[in-house]
Formats: C-alpha cells, sequence, structure tokens
C-alpha cells in the first residue's frame, strides 16, 4: 500500500512536510522521466505484422474483463497517444461490468477513465505537448460543439464521448488515444501513475464541494456519505476549502478510522439503528450540506432527511438509487438537489496545482500489474480496498 505521502489530517501540510512532499514527488516524476524513453519504445508485433499492445476489454455486461493483444493506437490529426503509467479503477466501472450501468455503445470496450503517463506521439496539429511530456488525461470528452462543450463543460456534453464510457476505449491498456491535446494537464513534480485518480477520484469531489461552498458555515456541519476513494478525497478538500466540521456515515470500520485521520469530526456507522436521529442530535438539527458518494435508496433518504432548511444536497455516487422528495415528509423547505458530474479540464488543473504544492495530500493508493485487474475488481466488489488501486499496464 501507499500511504498519502506528507500533509496534516487535513490535507495541510507545514513548510518541512511540505518540502519533504516536494522532495518525493520530485524524485518519483524523475525517475519515472528518466524512463519515459523506454516506456515509449516499439509496440510488439501481431501474426498480421501489426503493432500490438495488452488491454482489458469488457465483452459483455457481467462478465470479466478480459486481458488480451489488440492494436497500438496511431494518433490522427490532433490526437495524442498516451503510454498509460497508471490507471485508477474507479469503484462507477463495477457498475459497468456488471451491467447496473448500460451505457457502452458497443463492446468489447477497453474501461479505464482515470489515467495520466507520457506523450507517446501526437497527430497533426499538435503543440502543446511533446513526445515525453508526462501527463494526466481528463476523461469527461465532449463533442466540442454543443452549449457544454463551447462554455468548457465537456463532461456535460449532450453527445458525451467519455474516455472508456463511450465509443472511445480507455485507459486499462498500454496506449491510450485522446482526441484532443486540450484534455491534457500537464504534471510538473507529481509522478503520473501515482495522479491517475486526480482525473476522477479526487475532480468530482473538487467540483461538487466547489459548488456548495455558499451554503458552507463554519458553524454547522456537512455530511459526508461513503469514505472511499472519493469520499476520502472529499473530507481533505472540505477541511482545504471550507471551514464546515465534517461528519462521515461509513460501513467500514476501517475507512471510518481512515476518515477521521483526514479530519473528519465524527465518524458513524452506516448501519447503526437510529441513524437519523443520531445524525440529527449530533448536528444541532441537521447539516448544510450533505455529499452523498454511495447513491443508493438508503444514502439518498439519509442525506435528503438530515439536512437542515437553506440546505443542499449533491448525489455524486451512482449506485442506482432514488431521490424521493417530499416536502413536510421527509425534506425541509428550500433544500437544493442536486447531482453532479466529474469536473471541468480547469477544475483538474485546479486540483494538480493543489497537489503539487503540498495543500492537498495524494489519496491512499496501491499498485496493480494490468494481469492482475480481474482481482482488483473482486476486491472492489468485496469492499476490500480502502483507497484507489492504481492499474499499471
Amino acid at each position: 500500500m501507499l500511504s498519502p505521502p506528507g500533509g496534516s489530517p487535513g490535507g495541510r501540510a507545514g513548510p518541512e512536510r511540505t518540502s519533504r512532499l516536494r522532495f518525493r514527488l520530485t524524485l518519483a516524476s524523475t525517475r519515472e522521466s528518466a524512463v519515459a524513453r523506454s516506456l515509449l519504445g516499439p509496440s510488439r508485433k501481431g501474426r498480421k505484422g501489426i503493432a500490438t499492445m495488452k488491454a482489458a476489454r469488457l465483452h459483455a455486461y457481467g462478465r470479466p474483463l478480459v486481458v488480451e493483444e489488440v492494436p497500438t493506437p496511431e494518433p490522427g490529426p490532433a490526437e495524442v497517444i498516451v503510454r498509460v503509467a497508471g490507471a485508477g479503477f474507479c469503484h462507477s466501472d463495477l457498475h459497468v461490468i456488471d451491467g447496473e450501468i448500460q451505457v457502452l455503445p458497443r463492446m468489447p470496450l477497453i474501461l479505464g477513465h482515470e489515467n495520466a503517463g507520457f506523450v507517446a506521439s501526437a497527430g497533426k496539429g499538435v503543440t502543446a505537448v511533446r513526445e515525453g511530456d508526462p501527463v494526466a488525461v481528463f476523461g469527461g470528452w465532449g463533442c466540442g460543439r454543443c452549449d457544454y462543450c463551447v462554455t468548457g463543460h465537456d463532461q456535460l456534453c449532450v453527445a458525451p464521448e467519455w474516455c472508456g464510457l463511450s465509443n472511445r476505449d480507455g485507459g486499462y491498456a498500454e496506449y491510450l488515444r485522446v482526441p484532443a491535446e486540450k484534455y491534457l494537464v500537464k504534471l510538473g513534480n507529481l509522478a503520473p501513475k501515482l495522479a491517475a485518480p486526480l482525473t476522477d477520484a479526487a475532480l468530482t469531489p473538487y467540483r461538487a464541494i466547489k459548488k456548495a461552498l455558499p451554503t458552507l458555515e463554519p458553524d454547522h456541519p456537512v455530511l459526508v456519505i461513503g469514505a472511499g476513494g472519493l469520499g476520502q478525497y472529499g473530507i481533505k478538500l472540505l477541511r482545504i476549502l471550507s471551514g464546515a466540521p465534517v461528519v462521515v456515515v461509513e460501513a467500514s470500520a476501517s475507512k471510518r478510522e481512515a476518515a477521521l485521520s483526514l479530519g473528519a469530526s465524527a465518524a458513524l456507522d452506516a448501519a447503526a439503528p437510529d441513524l437519523p436521529a443520531k445524525l440529527l442530535e449530533l448536528t444541532r438539527g441537521g447539516v448544510s450540506a450533505a455529499f452523498d458518494f454511495v447513491g443508493s435508496e438508503g444514502t439518498l433518504e439519509l442525506a435528503l432527511g438530515t439536512t437542515r432548511t437553506l440546505g443542499k444536497v449533491y448525489q455524486v455516487g451512482l449506485a442506482g438509487g432514488t431521490a424521493r422528495m417530499k416536502v413536510m415528509q421527509n425534506v425541509r423547505f428550500e433544500v437544493g438537489f442536486e447531482a453532479t458530474l466529474w469536473g471541468t479540464i480547469k477544475e483538474l488543473r485546479e486540483v494538480v496545482a493543489l497537489v503539487e504544492d503540498g495543500r492537498l495530500a495524494l489519496g491512499e493508493s496501491e499498485l496493480a500489474p494490468l494481469e492482475d485487474i480481474q482481482q482488483v475488481y473482486s476486491r472492489l466488489k468485496r469492499g476490500e480496498v480502502r483507497g484507489r488501486v492504481i492499474i499499471t499496464p
């Protein structure tokens, strides 16, 4: 397991600890840059002389991922090929693989939407990056033409082309084709394989919390439901961006301990009897904002029922629940509800900046080779992963 490098429980770092953090990230980045050229070496040749790479593909819902040889992508005009150093295994992929979220327009497909690595090659017209550059890959790709794309909200595109969740293959592979250089965020002193989860696990809660800032107050707690990969970043970001106390609800005892170590004021067992009443008592009548990183029927009901008047509920997790709101029955007056999605390219740049200058500590993670991806799937499904597993093709 890789522990978060440096930083206090709230994500803040003093001068000495920040210095150590920068040194460790710089050392890791230097080592990866030193081998970048070897990582960009020639692909294998298939039986017909076509360059191939290893990739984990989903052939049908409910079936295991298959690690197999597939053609290595070549860049077209304006496209960039990234040699994947790390790809975070997101909980959303469990729902996709199991068929609970059936969004894939074709199969087989390479999943993986949390990616970082090195630029391997670039097509005609690419000017902002060059071969060997370390980059994080923004995964919310769009059509580039609709109102949402032209205003910088590509992840909300009316015809999304999300990385690993559309017709476009994702990063559970040695190489990844990126449709435009604008989707690449250059890295400075941060090792790409460790940066991969920032593109979703950190970016998604960052956007939700930024939207909630006008409702957050130092004298009223906020609620975080779920302390997995996204929830842990949510706790740290709330500590950095707001003065509101953080109360966590989590089923796993080890994750509750992690939440407290990251700065949560309290961590309650999701299975505790009379949980809503205990939350209302602990928060003196309700929270100013609730962030549901699970998104089940039960967690959404809990979030709505414990948010105070003028508060806001943010659904981030996609566990298939339905938000049922009835004023004066299970929700107070003027409580808002919003389902947030991912973040923008600019917001990813902000997240990377927070990490690279030591204000936000990296989340707990571990590395696993591409060949072990099905084992990672099984462990995550059994709830045995505390933070993020990063696939290293």
